[in-house]
């Protein structure tokens, strides 16, 4: 008897007990009755409830033979890509659909996520710290706090999205614009990035972690912590800025079938900044009156000598400033005018990697800017103009 109660103390009280939506009228409710009956010292701490799985689009039927057990799943992709596959299924009591197409995906992203560390993990050696560096561990940190907070609310979904999708693109992003996986930062990035994966594919991530020659289990290894002090909105906000840019640049091609020889960039000119962040400022209250906005514009003798492109300029922005979410006008009000010209100049040659192309960054107020078809005058803050030949 003392060894059952000792075994009945150990399990209890339950954390969390979870089933499918269905048994909310019974097992669920007659759970929480029996507890207040007969154990009301030991109540569930939570109660979780979740959809119901489907396999191949179809209900899951034993009688009809359409299901899969568990060992045919992991002897056929693994245990990794059979928790990954069941947890990106499907989020609270929406219903899971089990596809084996989906799972083999998934058990080839996991493969390839193994020789992608592999990489780091053996060139991973040079001191490096820059914008770029400051930018991965800044988007960490984002993901850090998404992927915990998702997990503190059973978001498993969003939580396993983040801590493999999102972080890989970071990663993938970093990777590119570097075009070298040697930096010790990014070996650092690595170990939160496999701590922060670990719970959802424990196996592959035990297995890096032996490979950094960690000691110890990474499931008994701390759990990533967000610092706000790593966040670095400015390096956040430029590399956005070369994403938008690169983004920009890849549709006119499509759109226009051109081979490009040179691509030319014009970044806004100050009196833009001005106007722009001015807007800015005003439109955090309440949204900009086009008419106020002119009148505060004014008042700087600089501005009032192009009062014609002010006023012109201003129209343009104002309703695109007004859809803005508050926080982004906050972010860019804090890191306020950005040398898009010198950053547009660093990352020439990165363009020009990715377009195979010759790369030519000016200012749009230059004298000695080529631009024979006038695209400058259309450059806008966090919005270079583009010319293509």
């Amino acid at each position: 008897m003392e060894e059952i109660r000792n075994e009945f103390l150990y399990w209890y009280p339950v954390d969390l007990r979870i089933s499918a939506k269905e048994l909310l009228p019974n097992h669920l409710t007659f759970f929480l009755f029996q507890h207040v009956a007969l154990f009301p010292d030991h109540l569930p701490r939570g109660i979780g409830v979740n959809g119901m799985l489907s396999i191949e689009g179809k209900k899951m039927s034993k009688s009809k033979g359409n299901f899969a057990t568990l060992k045919d799943a992991l002897n056929q992709f693994g245990a990794d890509a059979t928790r990954c596959a069941l947890l990106l299924g499907a989020e609270g009591m929406d219903d899971p659909d089990w596809r084996r197409e989906n799972v083999r995906d998934v058990r080839s992203k996991l493969r390839g996520f193994l020789t992608l560390t592999s990489n780091i993990i053996e060139s991973a050696k040079e001191t490096k710290t820059g914008h770029l560096e400051e930018w991965l561990v800044s988007m960490l940190q984002h993901r850090i706090k998404t992927i915990t907070e998702s997990m503190e609310s059973l978001k498993t979904r969003t939580a396993i999205e983040n801590a493999l999708f999102e972080v890989w693109n970071d990663f993938r992003w970093y990777i590119r614009r570097n075009e070298k996986t040697d930096t010790k930062i990014l070996k650092e990035a690595l170990e939160t990035w496999i701590r922060l994966l670990a719970p959802f594919a424990p196996h592959i991530c035990e297995e890096i972690w032996s490979q950094m020659g960690k000691s110890g289990f990474i499931s008994l290894a701390d759990w990533p912590v967000y610092d706000e002090k790593k966040v670095d909105v400015r390096a956040e906000e430029t590399e956005k800025l070369l994403k938008n840019v690169l983004e920009d640049t890849s549709n006119i091609l499509r759109a226009t079938k051109i081979v490009p020889k040179e691509i030319y960039y014009y970044s806004a000119a100050p009196w833009k900044w001005k106007v722009y962040l001015t807007a800015l400022e005003k439109s955090i209250p309440n949204k900009i009156v086009l008419s106020d906005l002119m009148k505060e514009l004014m008042k700087d003798p600089d501005l009032k000598t192009v009062a014609g492109k002010v006023a012109k300029f201003a129209r343009g922005i104002t309703e695109e400033i007004n859809r803005m979410p508050k926080d982004r006008k906050t972010r860019q009000l804090q890191i306020g005018p950005v040398d898009e010209a010198a950053l547009l100049e660093k990352a020439e040659s990165f363009f020009g990697r990715d377009f195979n192309a010759k790369i030519h960054t000016y200012q749009e107020d230059n004298q000695q800017l080529h631009d024979p078809h006038k695209k400058a005058e259309l450059a806008r803050p966090y919005r270079p103009a583009i010319y293509i030949e």
